[in-house]
Formats: structure tokens, C-alpha cells, sequence
């Protein structure tokens, strides 16, 4: 039997049931009956016949449904992500708003933000599985798909309180004061100690991401170095900033050819002022780690090309920690010194249900 011949019923629901948005796109292009289903009146009414019209706006309409209904298997939950999407200043974050129409513009913000949520369940497991034990190391496997929800879960409801939360309305001083702590705690009283749970999770992915790839401490920086040339290695030494006439890719190499050195990355403190650093780097919202991430490892060149005072900031490794820098400086003074409040409001609403955070690593584990 060809699929053209089956009833229309049979084939919105064959539509309703694929995984992705490109799978129902590819699917309405086979056929011009398949289109038609997904399609908006390719003629005018005034030439057709009344019945025939309301058939075709009929099907029309269940273009956007199961536009969405792919959408939410791709990069669900839908309305964590359109949370996320609505969230303005306007309206505190724990109320719910009322969920726009469906819309292809929505659509495409929705896939976009969706993109770096799946691209989190990705990584997920190189990340939490990704130690030196090497049990833990057998234990690294794929998300099945109701994981991966969990994750883009998690990351959505993070990004809300980033956008909430993390901004120059809650500097430093204000994180103590009763009517801040209600307001950020009214926002994850809805989740449940489970959900909650998610959220710690995923923030453990977020501070492995930052203190190995985006912002390593000298310890680390020292450690990789030994790890890769041996305890008598050439000499470490910090392109952060090289002057503009010449051209780095000359100095490095005149200097490596001459006194032998071996460029590296510029590491971010030791274990003190480290931990400061990533508490305050740890209020970037999902969104804004994986253009970090992407960037440290060389997937994209966004925040490459800055040029500063006569002194270049490249791609290369020594160019990592000062672009990292001018991309954090964009966000202001609020933003330093001023750690994430995310775990401590979290362990403050675990109190108020009379638990304890121990009870939150167990969950965590599980």
C-alpha cells in the first residue's frame, strides 16, 4: 500500500508521531499530498468551491500543531523553554505567564534554544562520566531520551534563574536580604526535591566545564603540561598579550626556535582565588557557557579578533584567558565578586521542607 493512499487521519498521525522538526519538513516533501497536509491554501478561494476551501484551511491548521509536537520530542519541555523565552522584568519569575500562540517565529527561538540544551545532554556524559576512576569511566553511556529531557529540563530552569537572579538588580550585597532569598526561593518552590536534585546535577556539569576547559587553575595548567612533556620539559611560559607588529605566529615560533619554550594556556589562580572565579563565572546561563565551551575548544571562533590597545587576542592558547576576561567584562561590576546563589537558595527551600542537602547528594546520585 502507498503511503498516498492511506486516509488523512492516518497520516496527521503518522506526522504527530515524528522526533524532529527536519523529520516532519523531509517528510511533507515527498509528496504533494503529504505538503498539502502541512500547507496553507496554494489557491485562492474564490476558485474553489466552498466545501473544498474549508477542507484545505482545515489542514492548514494542523501545520504549526505538529510543527510543535515535533518540537517538544526535539526540545522539550516546551514550556520550561518558552519560560525562558517570556521571562522579563516586568512580572516576578514564579508567576506563570500565559503561553503565546503558536507561531513559526516562536518556533524558531524555541529550536534555537533547544540547540544548546540537547548539545548539554551531549556532553553530559564525557562530563559525568569523564574521570579518573576507572570504573566511573566504564560506566559512561548514552542518555536514553527521557534522561536527555531531564537535562534540557534542568538546563531551561537554570537559564530562568539566571536571567531572574543573575543580573545588576542582585549585586552582591543583596544576596543576604530576606525579601531577595523569598523572592529567589518563590521561583524553585514549584520544583519538586527531585527536580531540584536536576539542578545540582546539571550545575556539577557546569563547574566541570569551567574549571577544565574555560577557566583552569595553575595547578591544572601545571599538571596537563607535566602530563604531556614530562617532569623535564621545556619551560611554560603566557602569550597573553603579544604586540601587534610582527605577527604572533612569528614570535612564537622565532622564540621556540631560539630558546625553546612551549607556549600554553594561562591558568586562572591558584586554589584559593580559583575557587572565587568560578563561583562568580558559575551565574552564566547555559546559553552563554557553551559559547565559552565552544570557544575554549576551538568549535567556533566567536570572541576571536579582539584587539586592545596595540595588543592582539587571538585563537590561540595564550589569547583563551584575556578573551574570556573582555567577554565577562561586557556584564559589569555587578558581575565580580558576586558567586552564584543557586545552591545556597536551593539548600534554603530543602530546609523549609525540613530535608537536608545529604538527602540532595542522594538524589543527585541516583
Amino acid at each position: 500500500m502507498y503511503l498516498d493512499s492511506l486516509p488523512n487521519e492516518t497520516l496527521l498521525h503518522v506526522l504527530h508521531s515524528l522526533s524532529t522538526v527536519q523529520d516532519v519538513l523531509s517528510v511533507t516533501l515527498t509528496s504533494k499530498r503529504l505538503h498539502a497536509l502541512c500547507s496553507r491554501p496554494a489557491v485562492s478561494p474564490e476558485f474553489l468551491p466552498i466545501s473544498a476551501f474549508s477542507k484545505l484551511i482545515v489542514l492548514s491548521q494542523q501545520r504549526l500543531p505538529i510543527l510543535f509536537d515535533a518540537a517538544d520530542r526535539q526540545v522539550g519541555p516546551l514550556c520550561s523553554a518558552i519560560a525562558v523565552l517570556t521571562h522579563n522584568a516586568s512580572q516576578p519569575s514564579h508567576i506563570p505567564r500565559p503561553q503565546p500562540s503558536q507561531s513559526l517565529s516562536l518556533l524558531k527561538q524555541l529550536l534555537s534554544i533547544g540547540a544548546i540544551a540537547n548539545e548539554w545532554a551531549d556532553l553530559y556524559p564525557s562530563i559525568h562520566w569523564g574521570g579518573s576512576d576507572p570504573e566511573e569511566c566504564a560506566s559512561r553511556r548514552l542518555l536514553r531520551q527521557e534522561e536527555r529531557y531531564r537535562v534540557r529540563r534542568a538546563c531551561y530552569r537554570i537559564w530562568l534563574y539566571d536571567l531572574a537572579f543573575h543580573n545588576a538588580s542582585f549585586p552582591r550585597f543583596s544576596r543576604l536580604h530576606p525579601p531577595v532569598i523569598r523572592s529567589r526561593a518563590a521561583l524553585l518552590r514549584a520544583w519538586s526535591d527531585r527536580e531540584l536534585g536536576e539542578l545540582l546535577d546539571m550545575q556539577s556539569v557546569f563547574r566541570t566545564v569551567l574549571e577544565k576547559h574555560v577557566c583552569p587553575s595553575n595547578g591544572t595548567i601545571i599538571r596537563r603540561h607535566k602530563d604531556r612533556y614530562g617532569e623535564f620539559s621545556n619551560p611554560l611560559i603566557s602569550l597573553m598579550h603579544i604586540p601587534a607588529p610582527g605577527g604572533l605566529k612569528h614570535w612564537r615560533h622565532q622564540c621556540n626556535d631560539s630558546i625553546g619554550l612551549v607556549d600554553t594556556w594561562e591558568g586562572w589562580g591558584d586554589d584559593v582565588s580559583h575557587y572565587y572565579v568560578i563561583e562568580d563565572m558559575m551565574k552564566l546561563h547555559p546559553g552563554h557557557l557553551m559559547q565559552l565551551y565552544h570557544f575554549v575548544t576551538g568549535k567556533t571562533d566567536i570572541l576571536a579578533a579582539m584587539i586592545d590597545d596595540g595588543f592582539i587576542m587571538t585563537r590561540s592558547l595564550a589569547g583563551h584567558k584575556a578573551a574570556v576576561e573582555a567577554f565577562v567584562a561586557e556584564f559589569g561590576e555587578w558581575f565580580d565578586n558576586n558567586g552564584e546563589t543557586r545552591s545556597e537558595t536551593i539548600k534554603f527551600v530543602v530546609s523549609e521542607r525540613g530535608g537536608n542537602i545529604g538527602h540532595m547528594d542522594d538524589i543527585v546520585a541516583d
